[in-house]
C-alpha cells in the first residue's frame, strides 16, 4: 500500500479526487494596424479691410491787403497785444 505524507498510516483507502488544472496565463502582444486617414484642408477666406488713400493739392491764393501791424498783433508773442504778457509792449530800461 502506498503511503502519502499527508495521511496517517491506517487501513482506510484514500479517495483520489479528479485532477484540477491551474492555468498560468501569459500574454504576448501582437500589433494590429489601425489606419486613420487624415485630409488636411487649407481654407482661405477673403476679409475686406478698408485702406484709406489721401490725395493732396496745394493752392497759393492772395489774401486781403492788411496794414503793417495789425490791431491785435500777429498772435500770442508777436507784437503789441491786448495786455501785459502778450507781445513786448513797453520795455523799461535801467541805466
Amino acid at each position: 500500500m502506498m503511503q502519502h505524507g499527508c495521511c496517517p498510516s491506517s487501513r482506510v483507502q484514500p479517495v483520489v479526487c479528479p485532477t484540477q488544472y491551474r492555468y498560468h496565463d501569459t500574454f504576448i502582444p501582437q500589433e494590429v494596424p489601425y489606419i486613420h486617414p487624415i485630409v488636411n484642408v487649407n481654407r482661405q477666406h477673403i476679409v475686406e479691410v478698408p485702406r484709406h488713400y489721401v490725395t493732396q493739392t496745394n493752392e497759393t491764393v492772395m489774401g486781403a491787403p492788411t496794414t503793417a501791424f495789425p490791431v491785435g498783433g500777429y498772435g500770442p508773442g508777436f507784437g503789441p497785444g491786448p495786455g501785459p504778457g502778450f507781445g513786448f509792449g513797453r520795455r523799461r530800461r535801467f541805466f
